[in-house]
């Protein structure tokens, strides 16, 4: 049976029409899906760090910021939000576009600490983890002048003064490690409030508060040859650190307590698992980059990159462990 030239026709040239169709489909689905993950980032990167300048946590990102920038080839752009011990900064990364676009630096204390400590506005959960970078151990100073040779003789003397001390500010990293230090050893001291490393410093080089909580990397810039306006007392390290050799760790004057402070890069809750791993890996080029290691003598940092699952896992572990330490010394908020 002989078919109608132009019913032949007409099904020619429809089946030409689905074929044109089907191919512009797949142009475009190629054209919006292909080069979107290849190509992030397009834009320069906002890093949110949540304390003020001058501090370690402000350090560590301008130290990490250049040379990430050369890994993904887009310049980072740094916004101090200092307050709340780091909580104003991370509560307004986790509520950020999760494009990559915007990231931030967190530590031991902002993502491990204080959440259980007060509403902060977020949880650990509010941000995809992206790597650490650095660490520092915890330490404890005083002034030069000061009466007080060791942390002996300074804990004996918070057993019958009321002695006053600072740190970065509430909930940050060296506050927690000394409010812990002293519920651990039933010791009581009066806080003095600061919003930054360098203020804390301020006050006890004035006076006004009798010791100085920090990380151990404030410290070297205030010495030479192991002297200065400030005398370290301990190290809440497992050895003694490189930086400072002549200072004994806790563990040596009798106080079993270690306490080390970290820092890496998060992002905001559902930040494309592309870009997080394209930042992760732009991390541990930096941190690889022979120019990082001879920047870290710089500013007294230890390496300590982990990928986003070993950080992730960093995490929970230090929330878990900190959880009843924190409930005894009264700063877990119900």
């Amino acid at each position: 049976m002989r078919r109608d030239p132009r019913y032949l026709r007409r099904k020619q040239m429809h089946l030409s029409k689905i074929r044109k169709t089907v191919c512009a489909s797949l142009v475009a689905l190629a054209a919006l899906a292909g080069p979107a993950a290849a190509e992030f980032p397009e834009k320069p990167i906002k890093l949110v760090v949540p304390f003020g300048q001058g501090g370690a946590t402000d350090q560590m990102a301008r130290l990490i910021a250049p040379l990430m920038e050369k890994e993904l080839g887009q310049p980072i752009v740094l916004i101090n939000q200092p307050g709340a011990g780091g909580a104003v900064g991370l509560a307004n990364l986790a509520h950020a576009r999760p494009d990559g676009y915007t990231i931030g630096v967190g530590s031991d204390s902002t993502l491990a600490a204080r959440p259980l400590m007060s509403k902060s506005g977020y949880t650990a959960e509010s941000f995809a983890t992206i790597a650490r970078v650095v660490e520092i151990p915890s330490g404890v100073a005083v002034r030069s002048d000061s009466p007080y040779k060791s942390l002996g003789d300074l804990v004996a003397a918070m057993k019958t003064k009321d002695l006053t001390w600072s740190s970065s500010g509430i909930g940050s990293g060296p506050h927690l490690a000394m409010a812990v230090f002293l519920a651990q050893n039933g010791l009581k001291a009066t806080y003095v409030n600061s919003n930054s490393g360098q203020e804390a410093m301020v006050k006890l080089l004035s006076g006004e508060v009798a010791f100085l909580s920090a990380g151990g990397s404030n410290f070297p810039p205030m010495l030479e040859d192991g002297k200065g306006d400030i005398r370290v007392l301990g190290l809440a390290a497992e050895k003694r650190w490189t930086y400072l050799p002549d200072v004994p760790t806790y563990k040596e004057q009798g106080f079993d307590y270690l306490r080390s402070q970290w820092f890496g890069l998060v992002a905001p809750a559902g930040t494309p698992d592309e870009a997080v791993a394209k930042m992760s890996a732009a991390v541990k080029g930096a941190v690889e980059n022979p120019e990082f290691e001879k920047r870290l003598g710089t500013f007294y940092f230890n390496a300590a990159y982990q990928d986003p699952k070993t950080m992730r896992g960093q995490i929970e572990k230090e929330a878990a462990e900190l959880k009843p330490v924190l409930e005894q010394a009264g700063l877990v908020q119900n």
